[in-house]
């Protein structure tokens, strides 16, 4: 049986991607809300660092908001940080006293915390946008979250013309098509490969990714 054209939904392509990637080692989410950025992708996928995977396993996982708001570098000063997150809903007064991911350095009155012993856990991140229904917007989205990730690409379950591929070199963005018949993605423009300048972004995404996986590969539902 051949699934039609129109049992193809973003949602449904999404999960075909999502079992791709993840079949390839990837560490994958769909629909992620990325802190620091405006639209979410069809499809994240990270490639973790085995090194970094154990770290998290023996130390715990760290809350995807901790590395956006703190700095490996810099100390960030407690009321700073504490308003920042609480605005959006977050508290992580156990996290910060008792978890070994952070330290802590007191000045006078003042209290400054940055991340400790990090590194980002990913070698590679992957965006996919699956929103074929609306192709101009899904470029804008891969856009503006280019700069969080290492490539980019569009899935459509349908061939598109020469004008709309040129219109994704031109974005940087690659572009796939899903070959329902017999699963297979073909790609007919490739990402370009490009370093992750938004780090703050990207490390809030890597920690998203791995929390959600490692809450599955560890056992807990």
């Amino acid at each position: 049986m051949v699934i039609s054209l129109s049992d193809i939904t973003e949602e449904v392509l999404s999960l075909v991607v999502a079992a791709i990637l993840a079949s390839q080692s990837y560490y994958v989410c769909l629909q992620p809300e990325i802190l620091g950025k405006k639209y979410r992708p069809s499809v994240a996928a990270i490639k973790p660092k085995l090194s970094e995977l154990k770290k998290r396993v023996e130390r715990g996982v760290i809350p995807p908001e901790i590395v956006y708001y703190l700095d490996d570098e810099q100390w960030t000063g407690e009321a700073n940080f504490t308003s920042e997150t609480k605005e959006c809903g977050f508290s992580f007064r156990e996290f910060l006293d008792n978890s070994t991911w952070v330290e802590k350095k007191v000045d006078g009155e003042a209290t400054y915390w940055r991340l400790r012993d990090y590194q980002i856990p990913s070698r590679e991140c992957v965006m996919v946008n699956c929103g074929f229904e609306n192709p101009i917007r899904a470029v804008r989205t891969l856009r503006e979250l280019k700069d969080c990730c290492n490539r980019a690409y569009l899935v459509f379950p349908f061939y598109v013309d020469e004008d709309f591929l040129d219109h994704c070199v031109d974005s940087g963005v690659g572009f796939q098509v899903f070959h329902r018949e017999v699963g297979l993605l073909k790609e007919l423009v490739p990402a370009e490969f490009e370093e992750v300048k938004n780090h703050k972004s990207f490390r809030f995404l890597c920690e998203l990714v791995l929390r959600e996986n490692l809450r599955y590969r560890l056992g807990e539902k």
